[in-house]
């Protein structure tokens, strides 16, 4: 596939996307929403959360920079 075909990513992910792009369980992309791990998401009904690529990136990069930071 090259760089014109190839499918451009979603802005808004669902659960099971979040835990695809993460390698983790749907549960466990609730328990990192749930501890302010990751980004919230909103909401396009009562049941359908979507989470934010950008924000979701950019949270995974500061809490990547803050665990670099830990004194050892």
């Amino acid at each position: 596939m090259t760089t014109a075909t190839k499918k451009s990513e979603p802005e808004f992910l669902t659960k099971k996307q979040v835990a695809e792009l993460l390698q983790c369980s749907q549960r466990q992309v609730e328990l990192l929403t749930q501890k302010k791990r990751i980004a919230s998401p909103i909401y396009l009904g009562s049941s359908s959360p979507r989470w934010s690529r950008t924000e979701l990136l950019a949270s995974l990069n500061a809490a990547t920079t803050q665990a670099s930071q830990v004194p050892q």
